[in-house]
């Protein structure tokens, strides 16, 4: 589901930013998906999706696929190339994130920070699991939220975490500052079906390994009833080396002090959806 804007439903009525979100649910989809299944993951009416996804069609961010639906197009993958992570560092990550999967049996997740919110990154589920059952990519939820969220919160500059935890977020599960102070002082955050019904989880911080900020959290995520708190935090030691072992391959490249030349390509967008 893509979630609203701190704005609300007046910034999402903006046909750019509607667009945005309509291709950014697109992108963590099975593909080519129907306009219903569009509608049902951005709650957004028919007619405002069919324009969101004509306009994007338009301009070559998103491609028909005959009457089966709509997928990303050649035009959102040149884009992604010159603003996401490189494929060296997601050749870096994916291997990490599959081998926490499979020593757990549970699904282990990336999450980057995305303003007062995360997004899910890249993940990895069971062997048997089904593609459906795992979190889509590009889900956001608020940082204050959920161990994914909070693992990142607990870590950031104080006063830039107090403005995050009083942005609003009215659930009984949004962590205080106290919960940040526990968080920092384990090295990993615990959550029980803070985020997904009947789902525990936890997950330790990408730290920057020159100033310790946080760029990501890693977690470990299943059912509630095989991941208890003991086995959580039993989890929580593996879940860190890993972390210890990515987050300067994060820091190089993504970090604010990155050492790693960004290179424009070297031939525009448009030539390469001609």
């Amino acid at each position: 589901m893509v979630k609203p804007t701190a704005r609300g439903s007046a910034t999402r009525s903006e046909p750019l930013l509607r667009s945005l979100l309509v291709l950014e649910a697109l992108s963590g989809m099975a593909q080519p998906a129907s306009l219903a299944a569009v509608m049902a993951r951005t709650h957004l009416p028919k007619s405002k999706a069919y324009r969101a996804l004509r306009s994007l069609q338009d301009e070559g961010f998103v491609d028909r696929v005959s009457r089966q639906g709509y997928r990303v197009g050649g035009r959102s993958l040149a884009l992604s190339l010159l603003i996401g992570p490189r494929p060296a560092l997601l050749q870096t990550l994916r291997p990490v994130v599959r081998w926490l999967s499979d020593i757990t049996g549970q699904t282990a997740t990336l999450h980057l920070r995305s303003g007062n919110d995360r997004v899910l990154a890249l993940g990895a589920g069971p062997k048997q699991a089904r593609s459906q059952d795992l979190p889509p990519i590009g889900e956001r939820a608020p940082l204050a939220v959920g161990c994914g969220g909070t693992s990142i919160l607990a870590y950031l500059p104080a006063e830039e975490a107090k403005e995050v935890v009083s942005a609003g977020i009215s659930s009984s599960e949004s962590a205080t500052m106290v919960d940040l102070a526990v968080i920092r002082n384990d090295g990993f955050a615990l959550s029980f079906a803070s985020n997904h019904t009947g789902t525990n989880g936890v997950a330790a911080p990408l730290l920057s390994p020159l100033d310790s900020y946080p760029l990501g959290s890693l977690a470990i995520a299943g059912p509630a009833r095989q991941l208890t708190e003991a086995k959580l935090r039993e989890y929580a030691h593996p879940l860190r080396r890993a972390c210890a072992q990515l987050a300067p391959h994060l820091a190089t490249m993504l970090g604010p002090n990155s050492s790693e030349r960004l290179d424009a390509l070297d031939v525009a967008v448009r030539n390469l959806i001609k």
